[in-house]
């Protein structure tokens, strides 16, 4: 089991791509695991046992549809340790293209990892 299990947007336009390509990269690094969030869509047991066993939840939005969130609220019943959203949390404008700036990609990698951090040390103090 990863210690944060990660849901992710995979969309048809670069705010999902970029979405996608940070979890992606969080997920190869140690403690960090995916959910594949189609599983948790159909109520597959793999993906719904991820979500409840995951020490925190991270959500990683390509925009303020908010799927991901929508889809995890409805079939998991889990509430989000985590979310960032491409649009609001970081400005990113949303266009139909798959391609993403790669400085900005590394830069929102690291305000997620700041952020799951600081919510490992909120669990902590309680």
């Amino acid at each position: 089991m990863s210690d944060v299990v990660m849901a992710t947007c995979y969309g048809a336009s670069n705010t999902g791509q970029l979405a996608g390509a940070v979890a992606t990269e969080l997920a190869r690094e140690e403690g960090y695991g995916l959910v594949c969030l189609p599983a948790v869509a159909i109520d597959k047991a793999t993906g719904l046992d991820k979500v409840a066993e995951a020490e925190l939840l991270v959500v990683t939005e390509g925009c303020p549809v908010m799927c991901c969130t929508k889809i995890l609220e409805e079939h998991a019943g889990r509430a989000l340790d985590v979310s960032v959203e491409m649009v609001q949390d970081y400005g990113v404008k949303k266009a139909p293209v798959l391609a993403y700036d790669e400085e900005e990609k590394e830069q929102i990698k690291r305000d997620v990892v700041h952020r799951v951090e600081r919510r490992v040390r909120e669990k902590s103090n309680q």
